[in-house]
């Protein structure tokens, strides 16, 4: 019976979960890819590059639509038991709320895991994948190439805007470069087209403009000293400009095993006054960031993913109703409650990464605040007889919303 029983309850909480996990990801999938479709366009690169950063973003997007799933899967599954009194039925053989949630929670515990596992690896590789990417395009440099309508800026300290690109962004046409230094001089280049020209021992990347000339403009000078020229070989040094920073520059690119590896060597170094030498940002990428933002995001993992273990506690109460109860107040309470709890956390994170205050009191306090209402509502709603907590709560609502309906209605007549 017990078996059945659990099976029947996962099927109704099943296709909830994941028609919300799919459309939830495409959604905001699709938002994403008509802003960098736009960047694409007005750089001139592929559209394989658009579905390959597209394919980076889904580990993140996975992330942020996996409570809500769970929660909706949860929540409407238990609505449809009470009110068809199938709910009624089950609790009067015996079977009390924490047996028929068992497998709801089990489903917590590996959802809980599968996202400590994308938090974890999958996210901080596929963001840093992601950043680079887009580096390349947004730099208007890809695979050597010069996109077109750009602001670019070079080593040289120069910013470069080309009005055409064409052959993989190797030929240039109206071709524009300005800088100015600190003293105020201001040096602009102009040129009718450009090709980008790769030779020399060292393999150095050169940009040989036609058909130009070179303005250079002093503070106090009354005009610009100009000169023309019909070809002139600029050398650029692109190959600093295309190597993107390694990663670790974010501690959000961080994974798991790093987090920890640098809050343990923060926390030693804290105590023993003693600070890390130069290390390999290859090796040890968690030493280029601050230990307070570190911490934070280590203490946010945890929490973000120990929170969805006790979704199915917080769910289920609010999925049941009589009925005479309105069908939408458990629901949206239940998500406004998960909006409200996860921008306390982001703002708590933010804050400790900033140092305002210790990265533990400022997620576990939250966490356990959580833990302890969701633990009440839960209790309250399988040992109290009668009306539950939610219905108590709703005709609350409905008396003090009618009162002041009332109220207004008194005064304007």
């Amino acid at each position: 019976m017990f078996k059945a029983l659990d099976l029947y309850l996962l099927r109704q909480i099943m296709p909830t979960l994941l028609v919300t996990l799919l459309v939830a990801a495409i959604i905001l999938l699709l938002e994403r890819m008509l802003r960098l479709l736009d960047i694409a366009v007005g750089n001139g690169v592929s559209t394989l590059v658009v579905f390959q950063m597209l394919f980076n973003l889904i580990p993140h997007y996975i992330g942020l639509a996996l409570p809500a799933a769970l929660f909706l899967g949860v929540l409407l599954a238990f609505r449809k038991l009470s009110s068809q009194s199938e709910l009624d039925a089950i609790q009067s053989s015996g079977i009390g709320l924490s047996r028929l949630i068992r497998w709801a929670v089990i489903l917590g515990l590996l959802m809980m895991i599968f996202n400590l596992i994308l938090v974890g690896y999958l996210q901080p590789i596929s963001r840093y994948a992601y950043r680079a990417l887009l580096f390349n395009v947004t730099s208007g440099v890809l695979e050597s190439g010069i996109g077109e309508g750009v602001f670019m800026d070079l080593p040289n300290g120069y910013t470069l805007r080309v009005e055409e690109s064409r052959g993989a962004g190797r030929e240039l046409f109206g071709v524009f470069a300005h800088q100015q230094k600190e003293d105020g001089t201001i040096i602009t280049l102009t040129a009718e087209r450009g090709r980008l020209v790769t030779g020399g021992a060292e393999r150095a990347t050169s940009l040989r403009l036609f058909q130009g000339n070179r303005s250079e403009w002093s503070p106090g000078a009354t005009s610009a000293d100009t000169v023309s020229f019909d070809v002139f070989d600029w050398p650029l040094n692109l190959k600093d400009l295309i190597r993107f920073r390694v990663r670790g520059g974010d501690e959000r690119e961080l994974t798991l095993d790093e987090l920890l590896r640098g809050y343990v060597a923060n926390m030693e170094a804290e105590r023993t006054g003693i600070r890390p030498g130069a290390v390999n940002p290859q090796d040890n990428p968690e030493q280029l960031v601050p230990p307070a933002a570190v911490a934070a995001e280590l203490h946010g993992r945890i929490v973000f993913s120990l929170s969805i273990l006790f979704l199915p506690m917080l769910a289920a109460p609010l999925g049941i109703m009589t009925h005479r109860a309105s069908k939408s107040f458990g629901l949206v309470l239940g998500l406004l409650t998960l909006v409200v709890y996860h921008k306390i956390l982001e703002f708590s994170e933010a804050y400790a990464t900033v140092g305002g205050m210790s990265a533990g009191p400022a997620l576990w306090v939250p966490f356990a605040l959580f833990i302890g209402g969701t633990s009440y509502l839960f209790l309250k709603t399988e040992i109290v007889a009668g009306a539950t907590p939610m219905q108590r709560l709703e005709d609350r609502w409905t008396n003090m919303t009618g009162g002041l309906i009332r109220l207004f209605r008194g005064s304007r007549g």
